[in-house]
C-alpha cells in the first residue's frame, strides 16, 4: 500500500484520469475555439497532469485521514475539505508541470498570463478555483464509480491491460521528448535560414543602390572623356551588377524552397507529431522561437 492505495489502483487512477483530462481538454478547445485539436503533451489521448493531480489529492486525503483522524471517506468527507485539498494540490501540480515543461523544452502547453492573479502564466486564481470545484465533484461523484469499475475487471485482465497501456504510454513519452528536442533544432535551423534570406535580399538592394551611385559617378567623370568610354563604364557596371544579383537571387530562391519544404514537413499533420506541437506552441508560446512558430503555424495565440 502507498498512501492508502495499492499500486494496482494507483496505476489505474493515473491512466483513467489522464484520459479523462485529455477528453476535457479536447472538448473545451472544441467549444471555445471551434476546432478539434489533440491537446496535451503526448501524441496519445493522455494528459498526465490530470492523472498526477488527482493521484496527489487522493494521497494527501489518505495521509490527512491517517495522521489527523479526519474523515476522508469520499462519500462522507466534508465538501469543503475536498475543495481545499483539490485547489491547493491540483494547482501545485499544474505549477510544477508548467514550470518544468517551460524550462526543459522552452515551451508552454498552457498560458494564463492574460488572466488576473496569475503566477508567470503557469497558474491563476480563476482556474485554481475551477480545479478545486472540479476535484471536489470528481472525488464525490465520479471516483466511487471508477473504483467499482476497476473492481469489476478481473485482476489478471486488469494487469495485462495496464502493462499494454503503460508500454504505449512510455513509448509515446520517449517519442514525444525526442520529437520536441529535434523540433527545437529544426526551428533554430529555420530561423538561421530566415536571417540568411533577409540578408541576401538586403544585400541585393544594397548592391543595386551602390552600383547605381557608382555608375552615376563614373558617368559624370566620363563627361570629361569621350562618349565611348562613358558607355563602356556603364555597360561593365551593369553586367557586374546583374551577375552579382543573379547569384544572390539563386541562393535566395534555393533557401526559400528549402524553407517551405521544411515547413510543410513540420505541419504535415496537426493532430500528431511536430504539427500538433507547433499548433500548441503557436497558441501558448515558446520562449525561444515564438516568432518563427507563429509564421509556420499561422495561428494566433490564445488561451488553453
Amino acid at each position: 500500500m502507498i498512501f492508502g492505495m495499492t499500486i494496482y489502483k494507483i496505476l489505474w487512477y493515473f491512466m483513467i484520469y489522464s484520459v479523462v483530462g485529455w477528453m476535457i481538454e479536447v472538448s473545451y478547445h472544441a467549444v471555445t475555439m471551434g476546432k478539434v485539436v489533440n491537446r496535451g503533451f503526448l501524441n496519445g489521448p493522455l494528459c498526465p497532469v490530470y492523472g498526477s493531480g488527482v493521484l496527489m489529492v487522493l494521497a494527501v486525503l489518505n495521509v490527512i485521514g491517517s495522521t489527523l483522524g479526519v474523515e476522508t471517506d469520499l462519500e462522507k468527507a466534508s465538501s469543503l475539505l475536498l475543495f481545499a485539498v483539490g485547489i491547493i494540490f491540483a494547482t501545485l501540480i499544474e505549477l510544477i508541470a508548467g514550470f518544468m515543461l517551460d524550462k526543459l523544452f522552452h515551451a508552454r502547453w498552457w498560458d494564463y498570463r492574460d488572466r488576473k492573479f496569475n503566477l508567470n502564466g503557469y497558474i491563476c486564481l480563476q482556474f485554481s478555483i475551477i480545479w478545486g470545484l472540479a476535484i471536489a465533484f470528481v472525488l464525490r461523484v465520479i471516483q466511487p464509480f471508477f473504483d467499482r469499475m476497476i473492481d469489476i475487471i478481473p485482476v489478471l485482465l486488469g494487469q495485462i491491460l495496464l502493462v499494454i497501456m503503460y508500454l504505449i504510454f512510455i513509448a509515446d513519452l520517449i517519442i514525444t521528448v525526442m520529437t520536441i528536442l529535434k523540433l527545437n533544432k529544426q526551428l533554430e535551423r529555420m530561423k538561421n535560414m530566415e536571417n540568411a534570406i533577409l540578408k541576401l535580399s538586403d544585400g541585393m538592394s544594397e548592391v543595386i543602390a551602390n552600383s547605381t551611385l557608382k555608375t552615376v559617378d563614373r558617368i559624370e567623370e566620363g563627361k570629361q572623356k569621350n562618349a565611348v568610354k562613358k558607355e563602356e563604364i556603364r555597360s561593365s557596371l551593369q553586367e557586374a551588377r546583374e551577375r552579382h544579383n543573379e547569384s544572390r537571387d539563386e541562393k535566395r530562391r534555393a533557401l526559400e524552397a528549402q524553407y517551405e519544404h521544411m515547413k510543410k514537413q513540420l505541419m504535415y499533420h496537426k493532430m500528431f507529431g511536430t504539427g500538433m506541437l507547433l499548433s500548441n506552441f503557436s497558441e501558448h508560446g515558446h520562449s525561444k522561437y515564438q516568432d518563427i512558430i507563429g509564421r509556420i503555424a499561422g495561428e494566433p495565440r490564445g488561451r488553453e
